[in-house]
Formats: structure tokens, C-alpha cells, sequence
């Protein structure tokens, strides 16, 4: 039988950023995920003795959660392939690049057989973003990364003021318009997608609110076989999602639907169990928050109907 697609995700962001502290806690808290993770150099993202199980031959490090590291080294498309055909490949690929490349050159691998794209994930250091979309020698690297980012991820919160906080986010919707920023405690399945199944019913988490974040809310649906000609509507509802994901039965066909930072891929997908199924993420405020709620239930619902 096939292997599925696997996701690749790119976590890219300016020196200093955060990007080795994301992928220490993507590795510590992987979601109950297979996460594979590939980096210019092992040590830069300080896996502790005690986590290491082996190492092998082909040079992939395999950790006691289930998890696998690969070096870079020169050639990306090599560690991709060595992550794929390890015995039991990953769920999902993350890459990091370098402070000083293009996330997106990384990113087009997803689009290539045997992988699916998973997003681009940006982090921008709150406290110097400002300075670095001036800077006459990195500008272009952090407006083009800035550019290229289906979600970013603002760091070093703890050390602005809110007011110095909001001439960044300003800074971020100038350079990335209408791409969702989200604070570096964003849920794990927030970053990399969701993962269907949980049964989880809407749940919200405020870990900033002294710099007036907004609230995380969760939502979920589950519902049976629906017919071709009801789908076409979940387009509309769909809209302004950060993340979702979505599989529907689709009279006995099944499609699996992906919203990424307000793009949306829908693809067929087989061997999966009967029913239809979907969650996702919202980052609202309050009153639209409740609004898209009630719009994104009366759609799916309307399937059933």
C-alpha cells in the first residue's frame, strides 16, 4: 500500500528569533505526532543525552518519542528522502533555514512527490523587527520571509512594553498583510496543523493576555456521508479560518480539506473510516470570534441536512 503524503513545514525567521527554541519544543511536545526535523546542524537544537536512542548509520537521530533529526548538511532534497524512507517514516517534516534565507525555497519540496506542503511559519523577534524591515543589510531577507509566511509567530514579547509591542504588530500587518500572528505559546497544533479525531470540543487559552493577545478558541464537528452538491457552500464559511482541517465522506468518497493561513487545499484521500469530521483554530476576538463560530457550525451542519 502507499504511503501517505507527508507534510513538510518551514519555520523560518531572522537571527535570533526563536527559531531553535520552537523546534526544542516541537520535539518535546510533538501532539502526538512522528515529527521528523531537519536542521543545519544537530547541535543547534540541543538534544540533551538523555533524549537520544540512536543514531544511525544513515545519519538520522532518533528519539525516544518517536521523533527523528536529520542534518542538512548541503543538500535538502537527500535528508528529505533519508526521512521518508526510514522504516517508519514521520508524520510530518519540519525544516529550519537558515536566519538568512528564503523559508519559501525550502517550502516548493512540499509540493513534490511522496510530500504535501504544511505551511510556512515565520517568527519575528517583537523587540528588533522594527530596526530589521530598515536595516539597509538584512531588509530584504526579513520583508521577503515576512512576505512568504502563511503564520507568524511574535517572540521576545517579554521584552517590549505594549506599547513598543504594538509598533511592532504594526510593522508585521504592513509587511505580511492579512497573514495571522499569533505569540510564541501558540498551541503545537496551531503551528503544525490539526489532527483530527480528538473529539475535543471548543476550548480557549489567553497565555498573553497582558500584552492583549487574543484568545485561542478551539472547534470541532463530526457527521456522516454528505452529498456532492452541499460542499461547494464551505467555501464562504471557511474564510478567515487560521487553521482547519477537515475530512468529509463524500457519498462514499472521501476529501480532505486544508485551511493554512486563509489558503485552502482540498485533495481526495482513501482508506480512511466512514463519517465526516473537522476542527480548527480560530484567533478572534471575542465578538467576531463567536460570530465565526456560529457561522462555521451552521455550515457544516447544513451538510446534514
Amino acid at each position: 500500500m502507499a504511503r501517505p503524503d507527508i507534510p513538510i513545514t518551514v519555520i523560518g525567521g531572522y537571527l535570533g528569533a526563536g527559531k531553535t527554541t520552537l523546534l526544542n519544543r516541537l520535539l518535546r511536545e510533538p501532539d502526538g505526532r512522528r515529527l521528523g526535523v531537519i536542521v543545519n546542524d544537530f547541535g543547534s537544537i540541543g538534544i540533551d543525552a538523555e533524549l537520544l536512542a540512536a543514531a544511525s548509520d544513515s545519519g538520522v537521530i532518533n528519539l525516544p518519542n518517536g521523533c527523528v533529526c536529520c542534518s542538512l548538511g548541503n543538500d535538502l532534497m537527500q535528508s528529505l528522502g533519508l526521512l521518508r524512507d526510514v522504516e517508519f517514516p514521520p508524520d510530518q517534516i519540519v525544516i529550519e533555514t537558515s536566519g538568512i534565507a528564503d523559508p519559501l525555497a525550502a517550502a516548493a519540496w512540499g509540493t513534490s512527490v511522496g510530500f504535501a506542503p504544511g505551511g510556512v511559519v515565520v517568527l519575528a523577534a517583537a523587540d528588533s523587527i522594527g530596526r530589521q524591515v530598515k536595516d539597509r543589510y538584512v531588509s530584504a531577507e526579513v520583508r521577503r520571509q515576512l512576505a512568504g509566511a502563511d503564520l507568524i509567530i511574535s517572540t521576545k514579547l517579554d521584552l517590549c512594553t505594549p506599547e513598543q509591542l504594538q509598533q511592532a504588530l504594526d510593522v508585521l500587518d504592513e509587511h505580511a498583510p492579512g497573514v495571522p500572528i499569533v505569540d510564541g505559546l501558540a498551541p503545537i497544533d496551531l503551528v503544525l496543523g490539526l489532527r483530527l479525531g480528538s473529539g475535543a470540543g471548543p476550548t480557549a487559552a489567553n497565555p498573553s493576555a497582558e500584552h492583549g493577545q487574543a484568545r485561542y478558541s478551539r472547534w470541532s464537528w463530526s457527521g456522516t456521508t454528505v452529498a456532492a452538491g452541499r460542499v461547494v457552500g464551505l467555501a464562504d464559511a471557511m474564510r478567515d479560518m487560521l487553521r482547519l482541517k477537515a475530512v468529509l465522506d463524500v457519498e462514499g468518497h472521501h476529501l480532505e480539506v486544508h485551511v493554512v493561513g486563509g489558503r485552502m487545499s482540498v485533495h481526495e484521500v482513501r482508506g480512511l473510516r466512514a463519517g465526516s469530521r473537522a476542527e480548527a483554530i480560530l484567533l478572534p476576538d471575542d465578538a467576531d470570534g463567536e460570530a465565526l463560530l456560529v457561522r462555521l457550525s451552521a455550515a457544516f451542519d447544513a451538510l446534514q441536512s
